[in-house]
């Protein structure tokens, strides 16, 4: 079967899936990964810390695939980013996500250059600013998901369909997305591709350690310890606050961090969504992405959603 959508005609990548930015997991080899599987990687900009070492990040992608791959700048209040933002201009880099304050923050800088911008938004209102702004896509996440979060946001069922019903430009679902019933269920509340992190995390490209990894694997989502974290939002007063200061420091405290809330620090990571109930064994990334796809397929096939099926012969 041939996934086509807007975004992987834009992105020319043969899978609606996108790498989520991970925090200080988004390296080169992991991104390299889930490129050569089928979807976009994502370099994770802030994690490298320097316009050079971006810069062999990137050069060091390329020696690795021939297949598009993006680079996330987040939080883009963060100015120390904006050097790094040149890198991957001069650098031609086709696909750039930003994350973490006003769309146009980069936007503009982005687009005057020729290059695919993503902005994750979080709510239908913000969606629309990016949209206004320039943006090719957008990327929605839920309240079940990873990272920044904002204090208005909705759950990735509700938010999508509003996002849809509102925006011209195409949606990238995320926020609790971790397997092929979550992809086609982003994809039939109208997303054009999915944005997974959490489910990456436990693959074997991924730099955190085994033991760690298992600690996904054996997390319970309805566990208080995860479930209520990942749930949580910051209170609005703090965070616009911390928005007009442009602190980074301060953005990520008042966003809400794993040890602020209690994650299970033996996790290793704060980049987890409720797609944690997805993570059911270690496997490497092509593993993952061929599974889900397959299994979606799969379900399309066989009358999986609903009783409904796609008719003998359909592609």
């Amino acid at each position: 079967m041939k996934w086509e959508t807007r975004i992987t005609e834009m992105m020319g990548v043969q899978y609606p899936i996108v790498e989520g930015a991970m925090a200080g997991l988004g390296t080169v080899d992991l991104a390299v990964a889930v490129s050569e599987a089928g979807g976009l990687g994502m370099i994770t900009a802030w994690m490298l810390k320097t316009p050079e070492n971006l810069r062999k990040a990137i050069h060091k992608a390329r020696s690795l695939t021939d297949k598009p791959f993006a680079v996330n700048f987040s939080p883009t209040m963060d100015k120390s980013l904006l050097p790094m933002l040149d890198v991957a201009i001069e650098e031609k880099v086709a696909i750039i996500e930003t994350a973490g304050s006003r769309s146009n923050d980069f936007g503009e800088k982005i687009k005057n250059a020729g290059l695919i911008w993503l902005h994750k938004a979080y709510t239908v209102k913000h969606a629309l600013k990016c949209e206004q702004d320039g943006a090719d896509a957008v990327v929605m996440m839920g309240v079940e998901g990873a990272g920044l979060k904002n204090p208005t946001m909705l759950t990735t069922l509700v938010t999508i369909p509003m996002a849809v019903q509102k925006l011209k430009i195409p949606i990238i679902a995320a926020g609790g997305i971790g397997d092929a019933r979550t992809f086609l269920g982003a994809l039939a509340l109208g997303a054009e591709a999915v944005t997974m992190g959490s489910v990456f995390c436990a693959v074997k490209e991924c730099q955190l350690a085994d033991h760690r990894k298992q600690v996904l694997v054996d997390a319970d989502p309805y566990d208080p310890r995860w479930r209520n974290p990942i749930l949580a939002t910051p209170d609005m007063a703090a965070l616009q606050k911390v928005v007009e200061s442009e602190s980074t420091k301060d953005l990520l405290k008042a966003a809400g961090k794993a040890e602020d809330f209690g994650i299970p620090k033996e996790a290793g990571t704060g980049a987890i969504s409720l797609a944690i109930g997805f993570i059911n064994e270690i496997m490497t990334t092509k593993q993952l992405v061929d599974t889900i796809m397959g299994d979606a397929e799969e379900i399309l096939a066989t009358g999986g959603i609903g009783g409904w099926k796609l008719a003998p012969g359909v592609k």
